[in-house]
Formats: C-alpha cells, sequence, structure tokens
C-alpha cells in the first residue's frame, strides 16, 4: 500500500536508506563512507523536517520503500518538479513497487508541473529501470560526497494531466 509518510516513519526510511545505500553504492562510493553510515538522531530528524516530501511502500506494517519528490534543484524552470530519492528494498525489487511509487508521485505532481526529473548515478542500475518507464536522457549533472564528484545522468518525465 502507498500512503503519504508520517512523523513515526522517519527512522525506518532512514534506515531503509542506509540499507540500500550500501546494497546499491557498494563498488561505486569508498566502502569507508558506506560503512560509517548509520541512524543517528540527527538523520531522523531531518527526514523528518522533510516528512511531507516523502511517499512510502508499506506491506505488512513494514516500509520496503519510499519515493521523496518536489521543486527541482537542478536550476530548472518552475514547470519542473524532481524525485529526489527513491529507494526499494533490495527484496521486493522487480515487483513494481518502484514503478508504482513513480506514478503515485507523478499524480501528486501532474496538477503543478508539466515535467519531472530523475538523477542517478551512471554507474547505478536503476537507469535502465528510469529508461523502461520512459525517462528521456536529457544530460548529466555532478553529485558531491566527501568532496569527490561522481557523474549523474539526468532524465525528463513529461506529465500527463490525464495520469490515473
Amino acid at each position: 500500500m502507498i500512503r503519504e509518510a508520517k512523523i513515526e516513519d522517519a527512522k525506518a526510511i532512514v534506515a531503509l536508506n542506509i540499507k540500500e545505500w550500501i546494497n546499491t553504492y557498494k563498488n561505486i562510493f569508498p566502502d569507508d563512507f558506506l560503512n560509517n553510515l548509520k541512524i543517528t538522531d540527527e538523520s531522523i530528524e531531518k527526514c523528518q523536517k522533510k516528512i511531507k516530501e516523502y511517499i512510502v511502500y508499506e506491506i505488512n506494517n513494514n516500509i520496503v520503500g519510499f519515493l521523496r519528490y518536489g521543486k527541482n534543484k537542478k536550476n530548472y524552470s518552475e514547470d519542473y518538479a524532481e524525485i529526489y530519492a527513491l529507494y526499494v528494498d533490495k527484496n521486493y525489487q522487480r515487483k513494481h513497487i518502484g514503478s508504482d511509487l513513480v506514478k503515485y508521485a507523478f499524480n501528486k505532481l501532474k496538477d503543478n508541473y508539466k515535467y519531472v526529473l530523475i538523477s542517478t548515478l551512471k554507474e547505478n542500475s536503476a537507469n535502465e529501470f528510469y529508461q523502461k518507464i520512459g525517462g528521456k536522457f536529457v544530460g548529466e549533472s555532478e553529485f558531491l560526497l566527501d568532496g569527490k564528484a561522481y557523474l549523474e545522468n539526468v532524465y525528463e518525465f513529461k506529465l500527463d494531466k490525464k495520469t490515473d
């Protein structure tokens, strides 16, 4: 079931985020960085402050996926929203959870935006997913982590006012 995130979901969102960063970015980001990712009061509070930007996918009262979205942060026009994060528990991938979360977010965004941007690291297998669900490659951007720049592919999605 997809629903809007609540304050009390923050710890589960942070835990899933860390788990999937470790799974997704192993051999991309330095091991030292990934091995030091921890759930902290600060990370939970940061998530809580932005909780209105999150939707979650819940199965049996467990959050197995989440998506965070809002106004674009890439200096595109006001017509563009952005999906900042999309993570699905490795054990639940390839079950349409990611595409269902994207569809839900697109429906929330379609009345205020014409397009959505999604960026992902060039080495991330999610590139195939974003292309498969209709993303059009529109360029590259840089993601900075610990002073090192990583290249991302940027995908654009045109929002259809009639999406259901």
